[in-house]
């Protein structure tokens, strides 16, 4: 019996494949590692409620046949957000239903009186905030050549409504999204560039059938 000594051709091949098994297990952990957000229970839970005020709202006798779509879709406000908008809204719902007034159950209106609410009453931090004020600073830095320390502290000092606006309004998956692309190239005109990239989390927070 003799000893299998590894030729320099098989130490380059078994590098490259440890080189291989190193990226891929890179590649699955940045797949996955986006997937799971904390608050994605209570997110879950606070739009489960929402479903159920919308049901007592709109579905006649307790019975309504869009539960399971309602239940089953990807809001991007957060669950403070969803919280205090089921509140605020079905209680201002049945109060136009009382008046006997078409015109004060107008969704729009009720929505606006009820978003300025929320926006007061949000936390100052929630998860995935402190990643997208990073992307907006640090795109300030980049595009618009704001040190990051004074865009920091021009957030600090936003009203706490101003800051919700752009933060604990909505949850953290949202928030990813909107700092991914708050990462991405300067725009000719920066405000609107920014505003953009909330466009898509903004026309989903809330569902409505």
């Amino acid at each position: 019996m003799h000893d299998v000594r590894s030729t320099p051709k098989d130490r380059r091949s078994t590098a490259r494949r440890a080189v291989a098994l190193l990226v891929t297990g890179f590649a699955i952990v940045a797949c996955g590692g986006n997937a799971n957000y904390p608050d994605r229970p209570d997110v879950t839970t606070a739009q489960a409620a929402w479903c159920d005020a919308l049901a007592k709202s709109e579905g006649p006798g307790g019975a309504w046949d869009r539960m399971t779509e309602c239940r089953t879709a990807s809001p991007t406000a957060s669950a403070a957000y969803i919280r205090v908008m089921t509140k605020c809204y079905f209680e201002r719902v049945e109060e136009a239903k009382a008046s006997g007034d078409p015109a004060a159950a107008d969704r729009a209106l009720l929505l606006s009186e009820c978003n300025d609410k929320a926006l007061v009453d949000l936390p100052m931090s929630g998860p995935g905030v402190d990643e997208v004020i990073d992307a907006r600073c640090n795109r300030a830095t980049r595009c618009e050549k704001v040190e990051f320390a004074e865009c920091k502290a021009a957030m600090k000092r936003l009203e706490p409504a101003q800051q919700a606006m752009f933060t604990t309004r909505y949850n953290a998956s949202a928030l990813h999204d909107i700092a991914s692309c708050l990462g991405g190239g300067c725009g000719d005109n920066e405000e609107q560039a920014q505003a953009d990239c909330y466009k898509g989390a903004e026309d989903k927070l809330l569902w409505f059938p």
